[in-house]
């Protein structure tokens, strides 16, 4: 049974809905900037521990060719067991590092793909939603100046 609202109740129903749609596309764009802060801070993190194993490979190099100029073989030895351990110990965190931001990487990627997804489905949505209001206005509006023009007749 159709519902006896009047055409000018239905449009500031159909006014309501629309600014509660977009509040809901307001909200979902600001989980997006999140999402893109938190990917641009871990971009930036990702950026400075690729300069900072840059900066270790040549400070590891620098001293490895310090060492090899050294004559005395044992002490050669020990310098080169020194900057390995000292290696051993850059790579166990460097590494460690490197999984997190790349965890972090993926993760954002999936939330900005969902949020995206989501966006999209909901714009078709409320796309179709105004669609069939406007169609109940038109329709509700054409009855009402029927009724107008039938009672002037």
């Amino acid at each position: 049974m159709a519902r006896p609202d009047s055409a000018l109740s239905l449009e500031l129903e159909r006014s309501m809905n629309m600014q509660v749609r977009i509040e809901t596309f307001e909200e979902h764009l600001r989980h997006a900037k999140v999402i893109d802060d938190l990917d641009d801070e871990r971009r930036k993190k990702s950026f400075n521990l690729n300069k900072w194993n840059k900066d270790m490979q040549r400070s590891f190099s620098k001293e490895r060719k310090i060492i090899l100029k050294l004559d005395n073989l044992k002490e050669m030895k020990r310098e080169l067991k020194k900057l390995d351990e000292k290696t051993e110990e850059f790579n166990e965190v460097f590494f460690e590092k490197r999984e997190q931001i790349d965890a972090l990487e993926v993760q954002y990627e999936t939330l900005d793909d969902e949020v995206r997804a989501w966006l999209l489905e909901y714009a078709v949505c409320c796309r179709e939603k105004i669609r069939d209001e406007n169609s109940t206005i038109e329709k509700k509006m054409i009855q009402e100046n029927l009724k107008k023009k039938r009672g002037k007749l």
